[in-house]
């Protein structure tokens, strides 16, 4: 059986950029890394709104992406 423990989370925030030169909806990802595995997702959510508040171009979508190792 594998012994799962995560060890990192990190917060990733796309950003709309507009239509591209071929007219379809251009994203760019900007990544906040080494956040504690233990930090609730509505805290997440709070630190990625917060940022995205301060920030040009509105942010589009937030994604938590955990670390884990396995053993």
């Amino acid at each position: 059986m594998a012994i799962v423990e995560k060890v990192a989370s990190n917060l990733q925030l796309t950003y709309s950029m507009g239509l591209g030169k071929d007219g379809k909806e251009s994203f760019k990802r900007k990544t906040f890394k080494n956040f504690r595995p233990e930090v609730a997702d509505a805290d997440f959510l709070a630190v990625a709104n917060g940022l995205a508040a301060v920030q040009e171009p509105g942010v589009s979508e937030v994604r938590r992406v955990d670390e884990s190792l396995l053993r």
